[in-house]
């Protein structure tokens, strides 16, 4: 099958969503589907892979993530290789303009359209001019009538799933999880943090993923860290992302005296993000605004036990008391369960090794393909 995937974030941008479309692209191409991709442009960057086609783009506000761009294809010469092109049908993934640039290109060549819903736009709504210009209602109501100008409508959570049903989205949902390819994952430790950020040997890290911005809660783990870090001495924080909170969050760490403790390393390559997972003890993330988050299920795939916020995002990758912890948004109590196991290392060693059990069964490609294919495959029978 022929397959235009149109994205509003793919790689090398370091996000949950380029990941995602990057590993769905991939298991696409095993099963012997030819996968085109269409992507902003990224200055200075060359794709080394075939069928990657780069758009030109601008942000389309300041403070909104560089993740969300405005493509502008009349600029550039691919636009005539969008049109030109067969497909059998479009697959868009996000809820920004090259997804609705990807509808106009499915109704122009009178082809299904399918789209992802990677992300809870209502809980973005703050970016333009504080919720002021876009309310979370607003961002509801255009999610629905998206939504319902699909042919196929596809989320990796059974969350999302039930919010946009709240919304009033009418067409039928198929639940597909986001997955990693395990291979990547499978690295040797070579005390990547310890070395690269001159963390002590001794120390254990307790690791944290993610854009440094209000609706990641990286505040809530800044502050939950420093009740650990009174009981327990020899721990280090490292937050690897970045994003517009991160002078907030390093006076935050600076406050609480916690400066030498705690690690931000900025934006890290996403091939050595294995290596990054491979280095931490514990993997911890409180995050309400998720749907299926990379972030998670990368630190499964590497083995690591898991505290994470109790949201059903979550659901597939952690299982209380199992593989990690599934905690109400308390410090304490987050505290509480990090101590527990930063003094334990067979329960963590037990809490990993059930993590990893956990990703292997996940993570299987060749279900996930045929799930979608069966998608793929309803459309473009409705479609006749």
């Amino acid at each position: 099958m022929k397959i235009a995937f149109f994205a509003d974030t793919y790689y090398p941008q370091r996000n949950g969503v380029a990941t995602s479309v990057g590993s769905l692209a991939s298991a696409l191409k095993k099963f012997k589907n030819k996968v085109y991709v269409f992507a902003p442009k990224i200055k200075g960057f060359v794709d080394n892979e075939k069928d990657i086609f780069r758009i030109p783009s601008s942000r389309m506000w300041p403070t909104i993530p560089d993740s969300a761009r405005l493509p502008l294809p009349a600029l550039s010469p691919v636009w005539m290789k969008i049109v030109l092109k067969d497909y059998d049908l479009v697959h868009a993934h996000g809820n920004g303009f090259f997804s609705m640039l990807g509808l106009v290109v499915a109704k122009q060549k009178n082809i299904p359209f399918v789209l992802t819903f990677h992300t809870l736009l209502n809980r973005y709504a703050h970016y333009i001019l504080n919720g002021k210009l876009i309310t979370p209602k607003m961002a509801d109501f255009i999610l629905k009538v998206f939504a319902n100008r699909c042919d196929g409508v596809i989320t990796s959570s059974e969350k999302m799933k039930q919010e946009l049903i709240k919304m009033g989205v009418k067409k039928e949902i198929t639940v597909i999880p986001n997955f990693v390819n395990l291979k990547k994952f499978a690295v040797k430790n070579q005390y990547f943090l310890h070395k690269n950020y001159n963390i002590p040997s001794n120390h254990q890290i307790i690791l944290t993923v993610g854009r440094l911005a209000k609706e990641k809660n990286i505040e809530f783990i800044i502050k939950t860290f420093s009740k650990v870090s009174r009981n327990f001495k020899k721990v280090h924080l490292v937050i690897a992302g970045e994003g517009p909170q991160k002078k907030h969050l390093l006076n935050l760490s600076i406050n609480l005296k916690l400066e030498k403790k705690i690690t931000f390393t900025d934006g890290i390559d996403i091939d050595k993000m294995p290596l990054v997972y491979k280095d931490a003890d514990i993997f911890v993330f409180a995050s309400t605004s998720e749907v299926h988050p990379m972030v998670a299920i990368e630190a499964s795939a590497s083995g690591l036990p898991l505290v994470l916020v109790n949201d059903k995002a979550y659901a597939q990758e952690v299982v209380n008391g199992e593989n990690g912890f599934s905690l109400p948004l308390n410090q304490e109590e987050f505290a509480q369960k990090i101590i527990l196991l930063l003094k334990n290392p067979l329960l963590r060693e037990k809490f990993g090794k059930a993590s990893l059990k956990k990703a292997k069964i996940n993570t299987d490609e060749g279900m996930i393909v045929k799930k979608l294919m069966n998608v793929y495959e309803d459309c473009l029978q409705k479609k006749q």
